[in-house]
């Protein structure tokens, strides 16, 4: 009994049934790229905020230290300041 399919057809369906295939691969592919660009831009914001955070918390710390002990934090800028010079002077 012959196939009620004729050649023609056959060709357009597999091709159809690839396209589609391809298609929603692509599409897959779109959603999890932008998934996982999205989840790179959530962690870079939380880096960011964790980041500001730790440099405000450094920098009240300092501005404490030198409130209560100014001679020291003086002396201490004095030193790494005599300390860079040395290291990056040239001879």
């Amino acid at each position: 009994m012959a196939s009620t399919i004729t050649k023609p057809e056959h060709i357009k369906k597999v091709a159809n049934d690839t396209i589609d295939s391809v298609e929603e691969k692509a599409f897959d592919s779109l959603e999890s790229a932008r998934d996982a660009a999205l989840n790179a831009t959530d962690k870079a914001h939380q880096m960011e905020v964790d980041i500001h955070k730790t440099v405000e918390e450094a920098t009240s710390q300092v501005t404490h230290f030198i409130h209560e002990k100014p001679l020291q934090a003086a002396g201490i800028a004095f030193a790494a300041g005599v300390f860079a010079t040395l290291i990056l002077r040239k001879r």
